[in-house]
């Protein structure tokens, strides 16, 4: 049995315009994602001194009996470093692309008029800021912030276009018909 097809959109609800600067935004988001993954790949990921060095820190705050047993040269609590900046690697790989993911479909669901993609965007962008605001005022101009700097400027460029006045009316009026083909039988 097969179901009726869905009653005919009325005239007046047409497809939704999507205005420029929500594709504007979509951009922008998708800069700011690509910018941020290479970065943590660039500055932290392929930074073996880096990792390391995190990595004996952590190790050396363990408790003696809970590294493990290893009689490895080069091991901090009997746990050959080598070994776990390797695992710390595929852990940090498969996190940024997790998170880059989710931050893709984020910016899939905004541009499609998505209002709470929208808010979350702007929560992280906000977040952002604040982490490269806090980073400048304690280390200064580090090199590696530069990233951060370029990542932060297309999300705040991505801000502006989703609030711009077309914008939050295209979100309006997606929430609208969404609202309305609840309501209807």
């Amino acid at each position: 049995m097969s179901m009726p097809p869905p009653p005919p959109i009325p005239a007046s609800e047409g497809p939704i315009t999507r205005p420029k600067a929500v594709d504007s935004a979509f951009q922008a988001v998708l800069a700011s994602i690509a910018i941020s993954a290479l970065g943590t790949v660039f500055t932290v990921l392929l930074d073996k001194a880096l990792l390391t060095s995190m990595v004996t820190d952590m190790m050396a705050g363990m408790p003696e009996g809970q590294a493990g047993p290893s009689d490895a040269p080069g091991s901090v609590n009997q746990v050959p470093v080598s070994g776990t900046v390797g695992a710390f690697q595929v852990i940090l790989a498969f996190s940024i692309a997790i998170f880059a993911g989710l931050m893709l479909l984020f910016a899939f669901k905004m541009r499609a008029g998505r209002n709470w993609a929208r808010i979350l965007l702007t929560a992280y962008t906000g977040v952002g800021v604040w982490s490269f605001l806090t980073a400048m005022a304690s280390s200064g101009a580090e090199l590696e912030l530069m990233w951060s700097l370029a990542e932060v400027a297309f999300g705040v460029t991505a801000v502006v276009y989703m609030f711009r006045p077309e914008s939050t009316k295209y979100f309006a009026e997606h929430k609208q018909r969404r609202l309305q083909a609840r309501q209807r039988p």
